[in-house]
């Protein structure tokens, strides 16, 4: 076996290496749902505890719940046609945490820097009555993933407008195929949003999009989620992007164990996602609300007492100064991750290691080849003196 298959080998069994198994079931119990119908349960069976995944589109918000449980839990889905009438664990869950999308702004941008801000005008679209329809998915023992998509304003002529998202979970630790390619574990999973072909308003000059996001957790109502954002060892899965953001539960934030939404403060508009089609992706600050009637949040959560439930948003809007609004490509993509746990850190790859470790070695190796050679020659050449010196 020579080098090159020793080091793909080894890189193999340090990407695959299994944390958790999974078990995925799309609409548990329905059997009259069809692809108009999209609620994935996902259990993830890990050494010491359980985190059962729910991801839902049935009720119309995007909506993922995570929940922690003992092992041997289950958990059980009973439906009215095909809309789940109730979310039931076999236990109650030691912790949870969710979030959800329950509306899309479009805001007048005139001060060109990307931020949603309440002075400028703005459109909020419920998406409450959008239907989401399954595009692919993948169920299996490996990865978990379904790709949905949504038309936001079905009965307009022309092009339609399409909110595409994609959520996807791997039981082991990698990075994500695209950019801004973010760590997969086996207790997180990555969800990615694209807006594509979004009708502008006529009356808006410096259209851009914000998403508004619902955070949830079985936290004191009175905590509050916390912002984070830190420096990245380098930029060699997102050129050009060094920070990383982390939105911590309160128990995350002071205990080290909770909930959290990790991501880079990038989005892209193409869809082929380069550092070129790259723009910001920036966060407001949290309020406090409460959960959407009729939402699956609502349905999940109906016997957690309100004492004990932190309920916060926040928008997440995209674009920078000199990008040329929404308009300019009619595409936007961002990406995040949400788990449990302490949130995945960026290292060096092990191929990184392995090409800064060869390219500090060879040098190495070939000055010591030539203090060595040096020495030889010397010694070789005092020999030869000491030689021709005795003949004499």
């Amino acid at each position: 076996m020579n080098l090159q298959a020793i080091l793909i080998f080894i890189g193999l069994s340090y990407a695959y290496g299994q944390d958790r198994k999974i078990t995925a079931k799309l609409n548990p119990g329905c059997n009259i749902c069809s692809s108009n119908t999209t609620l994935l349960y996902v259990k993830c069976d890990g050494a010491s505890d359980t985190i059962h995944q729910i991801w839902d589109f049935t009720r119309h918000l995007p909506t993922v719940i995570f929940a922690v449980t003992s092992l041997n839990s289950t958990l059980n889905v009973t439906w009215t046609d095909t809309l789940p009438k109730s979310i039931v664990l076999s236990e109650e869950p030691s912790y949870s945490f969710a979030t959800a999308i329950d509306k899309l702004y479009e805001y007048d941008d005139l001060d060109d820097n990307g931020h949603i801000d309440p002075k400028f005008p703005q459109k909020a679209y419920k998406l409450d009555r959008i239907r989401w329809h399954l595009n692919e998915s993948i169920l299996s023992d490996k990865e978990a993933m379904i790709h949905v998509y949504g038309i936001l304003n079905e009965e307009r002529r022309g092009r339609p407008e399409i909110i595409n998202i994609k959520l996807d979970l791997i039981p082991f630790k990698d990075y994500a195929a695209d950019l801004p390619h973010l760590i997969h574990t086996a207790n997180s999973t990555l969800v990615d949003v694209s807006l594509v072909n979004l009708t502008t308003s006529r009356e808006y000059n410096a259209s851009r999009y914000a998403l508004h996001l619902l955070l949830v957790s079985t936290d004191p109502v009175i905590e509050t989620m916390h912002y984070t954002m830190r420096k990245s060892l380098d930029d060699e899965h997102t050129p050009g992007v060094f920070e990383i953001i982390e939105i911590k539960s309160p128990s995350l934030f002071e205990e080290g164990e909770g909930g959290y939404l990790q991501f880079r403060p990038v989005a892209y508009s193409e869809d082929a996602r380069g550092v070129a089609s790259s723009t910001v992706a920036r966060v407001s600050a949290f309020t406090r609300t409460d959960l959407p009637r009729h939402s699956t949040l609502k349905l999940f959560y109906s016997d957690i007492d309100e004492a004990d439930l932190l309920v916060q948003d926040m928008f997440v809007s995209f674009g920078e100064t000199g990008d040329g609004y929404y308009k300019q490509h009619n595409y936007t993509a961002w990406s995040f991750t949400i788990g449990y746990g302490a949130p995945p850190v960026e290292g060096f790859s092990f191929f990184v290691i392995m090409i800064i470790s060869i390219g500090l070695g060879v040098p190495i190796v070939l000055a010591l080849s030539g203090i060595t050679y040096v020495l030889l020659r010397r010694y070789r050449h005092n020999n030869s003196r000491t030689r021709f010196t005795n003949e004499d």
